[in-house]
């Protein structure tokens, strides 16, 4: 488990409330900062935000890698 809270970078905490409130249909501020999520539903909001950042035009792929 996980609290909003907890997460120390405030800019991937930003975008972790603005995605749930987006999957939950309600408002960034409807989010409690004592709201927690389990461990698969971060992930899966890692992953959504991931793929939202992918579909903004930057590559999959790192051609530095």
């Amino acid at each position: 488990m996980i609290r909003i809270r907890e997460i120390v970078d405030p800019d991937l905490r930003r975008r972790i409330v603005a995605a749930l409130a987006e999957q939950r249909g309600c408002g960034v501020g409807s989010i409690p900062d004592w709201f927690e999520l389990d461990d698969a539903d971060y992930v899966d909001l890692l992953n959504q935000i991931k793929e939202g950042e992918s579909a903004g035009g930057e590559p999959l792929d790192d051609p530095r890698m």
